[in-house]
């Protein structure tokens, strides 16, 4: 297969923009993935609860720490390049190779959805859709569901890991898309992003072992 630019692997990622957008609703102009504002509908208190909990997130000691919504990951390093893309709180972009890892979280109060079916909404905009393996799993205490998936997006295949968990208030999703020839060379490191997230106290100041934040 002809590997196409690696944003197109970044579209993917929107299909995670939960509940908010329609798959219409969302653009993609020059590889930058953008939210249609006219088009959202209730999009205001979830602008204020970003700019929220930005304010409380920091990295330390190589975890992304969100003490308002209450946890933790690894950072995505060797090999790996954060960026930018609208819609997700962690973005990774594999160099070489176009590979994506993203953390996606939603609050938007107690849902009370089955894990199956948000994990299905993940998948919106994703055609020929197969999925390989689904099944429960427990990430560090908290129930999730993994889906392996495959389809295509825009003419382009990808592949897709996946984990959808979810705490009183909020929906977290973690994602890797890659082309299929690609996708276990980066997979390992996903898996160790993923089972990494933890979740922790709301409202604290989550220390890792061994650091001096104060």
């Amino acid at each position: 297969m002809t590997l196409h630019s690696s944003f197109q692997y970044d579209q993917a990622i929107y299909m995670a923009i939960r509940g908010c957008a329609s798959p219409e609703s969302v653009y993609v102009e020059r590889g930058r993935i953008s939210l249609n504002a006219w088009r959202l509908e209730g999009i205001a208190p979830l602008v204020l609860l970003m700019l929220t909990a930005c304010a409380s997130s920091y990295v330390v000691d190589g975890f992304f720490v969100d003490g308002t919504r209450g946890f933790k990951i690894p950072m995505l390093r060797d090999g790996w390049r954060q960026f930018e893309l609208e819609g997700t709180d962690l973005a990774f972009r594999a160099e070489p190779g176009g590979q994506v890892a993203a953390l996606l979280v939603s609050c938007e109060g107690e849902q009370p959805i089955p894990l199956r079916i948000l994990s299905r909404r993940l998948f919106f905009g994703i055609s020929t859709k197969r999925i390989v393996a689904q099944g429960p799993i427990v990430l560090n205490g908290t129930a999730a569901i993994h889906t392996l998936l495959e389809g295509r997006l825009n003419n382009t295949e990808v592949m897709i890991s996946s984990y959808v968990a979810k705490d009183g208030d909020c929906v977290y999703d973690l994602v890797y898309v890659a082309p299929p020839e690609l996708f276990q060379d980066r997979l390992p490191e996903f898996e160790r992003f993923a089972r990494g997230w933890v979740l922790t106290e709301k409202g604290s100041r989550f220390q890792v072992p061994g650091s001096t934040l104060r």
